[in-house]
């Protein structure tokens, strides 16, 4: 009998799980649960109330925010254009802003990319073409955190175990990344594809199609690679100063440099690591160690909630809106 009852109880917590609505509620709820569970430990430690001491840095605050979200939509834009010319800057915005929602409430860093590539072919690109975009605008995006990262390690002493073999180590992946992208696009040429339905052959031509789409992503132009890393250079300009603005909004007033390094090691080495949706809990914790020797008690519990609502919670919420639109928009297609 209770074997039985344990068996209902099981199947009933996986029927729970069964729609996309109650998975991204879960996701939801772990990362607010998270995040508070953090917040929370922090308060038991750092002695401080919370509030907003300054309006207008929170509100420029959420003005960069929504830049940012323009910048990789019309990264993603200028990728896919010359491959699908009918295409709108602002379809890939909506597009980055829903697949940042399902990469938000999901614990697995990367959930977002299927869905992406997903979206991507629902406009009209090819599925190897639509993954070339996704993983070229991925690489840039890391590569110019990543590289961010190395020289604020090597640059500010503030913080320990920097110097040239630092450097030298965080350096020298980097480039041999970029250099395998070279001979990737260089060496990728079109090939048949392989015959038959069997799982091998469907991964293999999977595996074709995202290489080639890959190459013929690079080969557009230098140019055009070339803007959309300056793109990628000013999106990380404007989200790395919401940190510091996120603390002036709760009274903080100091040198910027160590919150900008602090976030940058966040994103590169602390938040991928975190198992948690949207690396909650582990990064409010991490900030709070790192920005804790340059912000006074009483302005850090607040700015870290701050900061915390600007570059997660806000991009979840309103990524939220345009997913569920196009989960909506793709019923409604199915049934016309």
């Amino acid at each position: 009998m209770i074997w039985r009852v344990r068996v209902a109880i099981q199947t009933r917590s996986l029927s729970l799980l069964n729609t996309p609505a109650r998975r991204a509620a879960l996701g939801v709820t772990l990362g607010i649960c998270s995040s508070l569970a953090a917040l929370w430990l922090l308060s038991s430690r750092v002695h401080g109330t919370l509030r907003v001491v300054d309006i207008w840095p929170l509100l420029v605050g959420v003005g960069l925010s929504v830049g940012c979200w323009v910048l990789q939509g019309m990264v993603m834009y200028l990728l896919a254009r010359p491959q699908l010319e009918n295409i709108r800057a602002r379809d890939m915005i909506h597009i980055y802003l829903a697949a940042a929602f399902v990469g938000g409430i999901s614990p697995i860093r990367g959930a977002e990319i299927p869905y992406e590539v997903y979206l991507l072919r629902r406009t009209g690109l090819p599925v190897g073409l639509s993954g070339g975009v996704v993983f070229t605008r991925g690489m840039l995006n890391s590569s110019v955190v990543a590289a961010g990262s190395i020289v604020g390690l090597l640059f500010f002493s503030g913080l320990p175990g920097t110097g040239n073999r630092a450097f030298l180590l965080g350096i020298i992946p980097l480039i041999a990344v970029w250099g395998l992208v070279a001979w990737v696009v260089r060496r990728t040429r079109k090939k048949e594809r392989a015959e038959g339905r069997s799982l091998g052959a469907r991964i293999t031509n999977l595996y074709r199609d995202l290489r080639e789409g890959f190459a013929r992503v690079w080969r557009q132009g230098i140019g055009v690679i070339a803007v959309c890393a300056a793109l990628m250079i000013f999106y990380w300009a404007l989200r790395l100063s919401i940190g510091p603005l996120a603390l002036m909004a709760a009274g903080w007033s100091g040198n910027w440099l160590p919150v900008i390094v602090a976030q940058m090691i966040l994103t590169s080495f602390i938040v991928p690591l975190v198992p948690t949706p949207g690396g909650s809990g582990g990064a409010e914790l991490s900030f709070a160690a790192l920005v804790a020797p340059f912000v006074r008690p009483g302005e850090l519990l607040s700015g870290i909630l701050i900061w915390r609502v600007l570059t997660y919670f806000l991009l979840v919420a309103v990524g939220a809106f345009f997913a569920v639109y196009h989960h909506l928009n793709n019923r409604g297609t199915r049934t016309g």
